[in-house]
């Protein structure tokens, strides 16, 4: 069964965690994002949409906006889905996502919701929408890199971890199991007492899952989420920039 995880190319100019390049911080030295994740939306509900990829990794940048910032928002997972290039067949890979979040910011649910039918879900986004969207690249910078497997638990004090995982199978311990590839993405916001990781998903019934020791998680993925200095121009400041702007006209 498709979920909607594709492998991403992985390339030499990739961002990996300890390579300071992106300069994440700790932020959360528990490691434990649960009072900070979103409300649980679903990815399927009458058509399938397979964009998980697209719901992790905004469930991700609304817990980390949550636990800096306060705020709690709920973006559009249909305007980035389309934007990003999902495949309603197959999915997607979390750098095309990523990406297409640095290119066209997001913009709020309210503004592109959620809809039943996938062809109405998957159609072109309109350009007043993605005019408000990159508006949202100007409150905030949006990074990524990867995490090696042997790093989730650094990792996990500065974001939530986006992971690769089998979806979905049960253990007589109510553990979700690995028994093929990957074919979901998914949102690891905590480590339990026994060592398994707990995941935050689009699916219900339950949502949140806990994976069996052995289920070896994939191209995990932190992000960082900061809002931007915003520079209030004085009284001063704008009329030495009107008296330049108008001696500029007169000298032209």
């Amino acid at each position: 069964m498709t979920y909607g995880f594709l492998p991403p190319k992985i390339e030499d100019s990739d961002f990996w965690l300890g390579s300071k390049k992106l300069g994440s911080q700790e932020i959360n030295p528990s490691g434990d994002w649960k009072l900070s994740l979103p409300r649980f939306e679903p990815q399927r509900k009458r058509e399938e949409t397979s964009a998980c990829v697209t719901f992790t990794i905004l469930s991700d940048i609304e817990t980390l906006e949550k636990f800096q910032y306060g705020t709690e928002p709920n973006y559009s997972d249909r305007y980035i889905a389309q934007l990003s290039g999902t495949d309603p067949a197959r999915g997607n890979d979390p750098k095309k996502v990523c990406e297409a979040i640095r290119k066209y910011g997001l913009v709020n649910e309210e503004d592109w919701p959620f809809v039943d039918d996938i062809n109405e879900y998957y159609k072109e986004v309109p350009q007043y929408l993605i005019d408000k969207g990159k508006k949202w690249l100007e409150k905030y910078d949006f990074g990524y890199e990867y995490v090696d497997t042997g790093k989730i638990d650094l990792a996990l004090k500065r974001s939530p971890v986006s992971v690769a995982v089998y979806a979905w199978s049960e253990n007589a311990q109510d553990e979700y199991v690995r028994l093929r590839a990957s074919n979901h993405y998914t949102l690891h916001f905590l480590k339990d007492n026994f060592g398994r990781l707990l995941v935050f998903d689009s699916y219900e019934n339950p949502f949140i899952k806990t994976l069996a020791k052995d289920h070896n998680v994939e191209f995990a993925q932190m992000y960082i989420l900061r809002r931007k200095e915003q520079t209030k121009v004085s009284f001063w400041q704008k009329l030495w920039q009107g008296i330049k702007w108008y001696v500029g006209e007169i000298l032209r």
